[in-house]
Order: structure tokens, then C-alpha cells, then sequence
């Protein structure tokens, strides 16, 4: 079976990993902690995301045999059940915090060339001095768990249901235009390790690609730290862009036309980031998640049934989500910021080489009833139909990518202050142009 037959760009099993992925399965259920050996989460078995087996693929792939695997994932079904992410979406936070939430700029935007959803993370300018003061790092850290099983629950399910094929992995977009060394201070390299953990031992797999726009010299300083929180997989799908219309021309060209994402949206002044995206109706992720959560929780319905199935009694008008228990916020927490020995240590490995030799037929198909998760009724739609095409086609365009910088963090003072000069150069020698940034 070709490559170009998988939509989503996921290859199904090796006979290998087939064995692993039996073997995995039984280990599990003959566990005797009972925790273990409990049937996997409803996110983890969607049957519109490939079921049980699709998850199962995911942690075979993640290590390098099946003992690890099977380590792998049950802590990730021990940390579930400490931090209550099975039941995370059955009810939203808190108003004023979602009303923070909003304010971070991070845009769903479409689709790639292979169905995968699209994320457009406008880094640089995220709010961290109010989510800090208005929430704390651990309730946000709880945020992001629901924004991650959403994400499993509705987005990837709508993607799988859009292309007709179980699509479990998403590409990233990450403008860091407007990235300065103060801002990237020792609280937000806490917190980017802690949603980095989060995400690479829970839910592996859910990278397909990411990309960086409107990397200035600096970013190749920042780079060196946030790569050594990254499995090195994941460190081999980002590439690195420039600035100004021709990168974006060569990005947009990558993700294909079903990505809706404008030259507005990142070649734009830094005062104006989100705005493009407001005036197109896009919502952010983390205010989309939460709106969902809410309407789902207000109508009184389970947020995994279907609509024949759904429940009938009504909420509580005066109860939110309170995972604070203090007890389930500190566990999130330390769970995330602890010491990832296993990560250091584990040998990481791309099995796609070999993964096109076996024909495996209907392992990807999925059921015919599949259904849209969004709202039809005139909710918020978190991720609308591309608008109509502005006629403009991204031309053949110099490769303007900047290369990755391997590194471990510990740059002297001297190269810190070498980039600083490079940037204040190019900010008082740039030209003027359409965006200001070119």
C-alpha cells in the first residue's frame, strides 16, 4: 500500500508491530492493578480516531519495545486518573477564567495537504504575566489537559469524519514574531517544559509537523533551550522560516489550500496579532475548548454521547469544574514538572521506513455514521469553512528557511549579546514593506 493512500500521512502497522501491539494489549489486561488494567479512556478509543488499536499504534511507535510501551502508557493512565483527565470535559472552568483563556492567540486555521488540523500559535505575544496572576500555573496546566482531550474528542474527530480516515495528529504553526530574550524568562521555560511533558507522555504521536515563522537571530538562542525539552523525533518535523511575504508564500504553499491561514495573520505589526483571525470569527483554541465544554455541560448532555443518547438532567447553574482540589492541582503539576529520566534515556526511532511493506486493508476505515461534532444550531463554530479564496497563488519562492541550531542552552553571555546586536541591526536596516517586518 502506497504512502499517498493514508490520509493523514499514518501508516498502518508493520506485522511487527502488529505482534507489539497484540502483546501491549494483553499486558494491559492481565495488569493486576486495577487501574492499569481497566478498559482505556473514551478518548483513547474513539472509534472515529482509529479506536483502541490507532492508540495502541501510538504508544508502540513511541518506544523502542514493548516493555517501554507498555511503561509508557500505564503511567499515562495512572497520571488520567490523578489529574482527572477522563472526566475533564464534563464540566468548564470558571467564567473569569475562560475570559483569560481567551486572550492567548492560538487559531485553528483549517487543514493541511493530508487532512491534518492546522494550529496557528502565535508564541511571542502569549498574555503569561495575566494567565499567572489570574489563574496560577497549575489550573492553567489543567486548561491545557482539556484542551488536549478537546482536541481528541472534536477536532481530530471532525478532521477523521471531514477526509474519511482516523487523523490523530495535528501540525503546528508557531509565530514567534515579537520574541525577545526578556520575554522568555524562567517561569515561561517552566511552563513550556511542563506543556511539552504533558503532551509527549500522554499523547504521543500528535505531531505531523510544525513550523516556525518569523524566526528573528534570537530565536536561534531560545531554540537551543526548548529543543532539549522535545523528544527528538518531534525536533526533526519543525522547520524554520523567516519573515516577510516569501516565507509565508513557502509556508502556505506547504500546507496546501484547505489551510486557511492569511498573510495578515503573520505578516502583520506585532501590535495587531489575532486581529485578522477576530475579523474572519476565528475564536481561540482555549476559548473554543471552554465554549464547548460549557455548552455541552449547560444542555445537561455527557460530553461523549451522541445526540440520541445524550442525558437528560440539567446542570448545576452554580457548579463549575473545581480540579482545585488543591490535591489534583498539585499532582498535574508535579507530574509535569518532574524529571523525565525515561525520556533522557529512551533511544526514539521513526518506523515509517518500513511501515508501507505489509497490506493491513481496512485497519484505518472508519464507521459509516460518523457524525460533526460542531455546533449546527448557530454555536461557535471552532473551526469554520476557509473563506473565499483572495485568487492569489504562492509563487516558486528562494528557500528563506533559517537552519535548526542543535545546541543545549548554555549559550556564554557573549553569543546572547551577539544575537541582540544581529537583531537591533536588522531593525534599523530593514526595508520598509507591506508588513513592516520584511
Amino acid at each position: 500500500m502506497g504512502k499517498a493512500a493514508h490520509v493523514g500521512d499514518y501508516p498502518p502497522p508493520t506485522p511487527t508491530e502488529l505482534e507489539r501491539m497484540q502483546a501491549l494489549k494483553a499486558m494491559l489486561r492481565n495488569d493486576r492493578d486495577a487501574d492499569a488494567a481497566r478498559e482505556l479512556p473514551r478518548t483513547m478509543r474513539l472509534p472515529s480516531n482509529g479506536g483502541e488499536n490507532r492508540t495502541l499504534l501510538r504508544f508502540t511507535r513511541a518506544r523502542k519495545d514493548t516493555e517501554k510501551s507498555y511503561q509508557m502508557l500505564r503511567k499515562s493512565l495512572a497520571w488520567r486518573a490523578e489529574v482527572g483527565a477522563d472526566d475533564c470535559l464534563s464540566k468548564p472552568l470558571a467564567t473569569e477564567h475562560a475570559a483569560t483563556l481567551a486572550a492567548i492567540p492560538g487559531f485553528y486555521v483549517g487543514h493541511g495537504k493530508k487532512g491534518h488540523p492546522v494550529f496557528l500559535d502565535h508564541t511571542a505575544v502569549v498574555p503569561w504575566d495575566l494567565i499567572l496572576d489570574e489563574m496560577g500555573m497549575s489550573l492553567f496546566l489543567y486548561a491545557q489537559v482539556q484542551l488536549l482531550e478537546y482536541t481528541q474528542a472534536v477536532v481530530y474527530k471532525s478532521a477523521s469524519a471531514k477526509h474519511g480516515s482516523p487523523i490523530t495528529q495535528g501540525v503546528n504553526i508557531w509565530d514567534v514574531k515579537g520574541l525577545t530574550l526578556t520575554k522568555f524568562t524562567a517561569k515561561v521555560r517552566e511552563i513550556s517544559s511542563a506543556t511539552s511533558k504533558i503532551a509527549q507522555d500522554n499523547y504521543p504521536e500528535s505531531l505531523a509537523a510544525a513550523y516556525v515563522i518569523n524566526a528573528p537571530a534570537i530565536f536561534k538562542v531560545v531554540w537551543a533551550v526548548i529543543s532539549t525539552f522535545l523528544d527528538p523525533k518531534t525536533v526533526a518535523k519543525v522547520h524554520i522560516y523567516g519573515s516577510g511575504p516569501k516565507a509565508f508564500a513557502k509556508l502556505k504553499a506547504a500546507l496546501g489550500e484547505d489551510c486557511f491561514l492569511t498573510e495578515e495573520m503573520v505578516c502583520c505589526p506585532t501590535k495587531e496579532v489575532g486581529e485578522a483571525e477576530k475579523t474572519m470569527g476565528l475564536q481561540s483554541g482555549m476559548a473554543a475548548a471552554q465554549s464547548w465544554i460549557r455548552g455541552k455541560w449547560e444542555k445537561g448532555e455527557e460530553w461523549w454521547a451522541e445526540p440520541r443518547t445524550l442525558a437528560a438532567a440539567q446542570p448545576d447553574v452554580n457548579e463549575v469544574a473545581r480540579p482545585s482540589s488543591p490535591g489534583v492541582l498539585r499532582r498535574i503539576f508535579a507530574a509535569a514538572t518532574s524529571t523525565a529520566q525515561e525520556s533522557n534515556e529512551e533511544e526514539f526511532f521513526d518506523a515509517t521506513d518500513d511501515a508501507f511493506s505489509a497490506q493491513f486493508g481496512d485497519f484505518d476505515a472508519l464507521e459509516n455514521n460518523l457524525e460533526n461534532d460542531f455546533d449546527e444550531d448557530g454555536g461557535y463554530v471552532a473551526m469554520p469553512a476557509a473563506p473565499p479564496s483572495s485568487g492569489s497563488t504562492p509563487g516558486s519562492t528562494p528557500d528563506t528557511s533559517v537552519k535548526l541550531i542543535a545546541g543545549n542552552g548554555e549559550l556564554s553571555s557573549d553569543a546572547v549579546a551577539a544575537e541582540l546586536a544581529k537583531d537591533d541591526a536588522a531593525r534599523r536596516g530593514k526595508k520598509k514593506s507591506c508588513c513592516g517586518l520584511c
